[in-house]
């Protein structure tokens, strides 16, 4: 097996060779480049040392001047000169023949511009031999630097084919080796967080992978290995949850039934040890006191079994501002007791889909716990009809719920607040408050269900709920629920 280290290293080891192979034949192709520029300077020399050699020529002609036939002279000395200089630069333009003849007229050349310049004045035929000949000789000079003009274009468009070939092979074989790197690292990574997608949502399952990797094989095993622990471990963690919630619900369960069973017995007590001499009023208060608190035993069995429930609620259309309407009715003699006010501003055409039985359950629990929170309180219940906009809520609010009371942009939501002016809940207890069993009421005044049941039921509808409260300014709570048959 290779390692992810080896591939990554030999990918670029591999990439290093192309660059070096690549700027290697560009550095060769350059030097040849080169050498064609000397030789061509090489021809370009001879080129204008016969053509001044034609001009000095031409002056001697005109004006018969000694002067510049030695200057012609001299000229044909050094075209001379540079034949025996460069002899692979002339030869990789002109043939053996072509030198041949350039070499043996310049000989020519220089004879008969000897013999003329002995033979002053002027003689016709010898002039229009040295014309002639330094024709020929222009024309052999001119033909070898058009050659190496031509040999030089060819060369300069043979470096660009070959620099655009290089290029291309050096990015095929770049998008080769990316290639194979992708194939042998990237895409087991890619895998790699695929497999660990599911463990992230909550499935401990053993990680699979197809990789030949050693690094991935170790990090599967590893893997497992950390998996196997953590699923031990949720098992030891879920007994402990269970034990721990079985200590609490018995606890509290013996903490409140205790309570109405003692005063059953010590009623029965009495009624056994008194039958036969206490008066008849006695006689029914200690009755009456039985079936109170049998009356409080079974209310207590009842708040149990709505915990212990997990029934899907059966939705259908609920008016909302009827069935709050309702449950004030229910609540009047409560309500009356405490002197609390409700003002309630719920919308009539507002309907939502929910299961009006256990919503009503809701209510009442809310605003029995509103009413009980002071004496002559004013309670406040509104209602927003379907929106994407809800009421900000204070980062110090305890909230429940999966849309975390922030809505979701996709579905519009009905937010119902209820609202009052009475003592508040103290900081430390509002995180606390929808934990079951956790209550701050006296002994034999409540389990801490209620508002445990309040947002099990909120999040069966699949809304949220929230409470913001400070001592001495109220209590506000927010229910957001997804919206029914009315949509503005």
């Amino acid at each position: 097996m290779i390692t992810i280290h080896r591939k990554i290293t030999l990918a670029f080891s591999t990439l290093a060779v192309l660059v070096t192979g690549v700027a290697t034949f560009a550095f060769l192709d350059l030097l040849f480049l080169e050498q064609r520029m000397q030789d061509g300077l090489a021809i370009s020399r001879l080129d204008a040392t016969v053509q001044d050699m034609r001009r000095e020529e031409k002056n001697l002609f005109l004006y018969q001047d000694t002067k510049a036939g030695e200057a012609a002279d001299k000229f044909a000395t050094l075209a001379s000169q540079e034949l025996d200089i460069s002899p692979k630069a002339l030869a990789a333009v002109g043939s053996v023949m072509q030198l041949g003849q350039l070499r043996s007229g310049l000989r020519e050349y220089q004879t008969l511009l000897h013999r003329y310049m002995n033979q002053l004045p002027v003689d016709v035929t010898l002039e229009n031999r040295i014309r002639n000949q330094g024709h020929t000789l222009s024309q052999l000079a001119e033909n070898l630097s058009l050659r190496e003009n031509e040999l030089l274009q060819l060369a300069i468009a043979g470096a660009k084919r070959a620099q655009i070939v290089g290029i291309g092979i050096f990015a095929l074989l770049l998008l080769l080796v990316g290639w194979l790197l992708d194939r042998s690292v990237i895409t087991p990574m890619k895998q790699l967080v695929q497999d660990l997608n599911p463990i992230a949502e909550g499935r401990f399952d053993r990680l699979e992978t197809d990789s030949r990797n050693t690094e991935m094989i170790s990090l599967r095993e590893a893997f497992n290995r950390m998996l196997e622990e953590l699923e031990a471990r949720r098992r030891r963690l879920i007994q402990s949850e269970k034990l721990a919630a079985l200590g609490v619900l018995v606890s509290g369960v013996a903490h409140e039934l205790n309570n109405p069973l003692s005063n059953i017995s010590s009623s029965c007590q009495l009624l056994l040890e008194e039958l036969d001499t206490a008066d008849r009023e006695s006689l029914k208060d200690w009755a009456q006191t039985i079936d109170n608190e049998t009356e409080r035993a079974r209310s207590i069995v009842d708040a149990l079994l709505d915990f212990g429930r997990r029934n899907e609620p059966r939705l259908e259309a609920v008016m909302l501002a009827d069935l709050l309407e309702r449950t004030l009715l229910l609540l009047r003699g409560q309500l009356r007791k405490t002197g609390a006010i409700v003002h309630n501003h719920t919308p009539l055409d507002l309907t939502l889909p929910a299961d009006p039985q256990r919503l009503q359950q809701v209510f009442i629990n809310l605003l029995r716990n509103a009413a009980e929170s002071g004496q002559n309180l004013s309670l406040e219940v509104r209602a927003k009809t379907c929106s994407f906009s809800g009421t900000p809520l204070p980062s110090t609010a305890a909230v429940v719920g999966e849309l975390g009371c922030h809505l979701n942009k996709r579905q519009p939501m009905i937010e119902i607040i209820i609202e009052d002016n009475g003592r508040g809940i103290p900081p430390e207890i509002l995180p606390r408050i929808f934990e079951p069993f956790y209550t701050t009421r006296e002994p034999g005044y409540g389990m801490g269900l209620g508002l445990y049941i309040v947002q099990e039921i909120i999040q069966e509808h699949g809304g949220c709920i929230a409470i913001a409260s400070q001592p001495g300014q109220g209590t506000r709570v927010v229910l957001r629920l997804p919206c029914g048959g009315h949509h503005p």
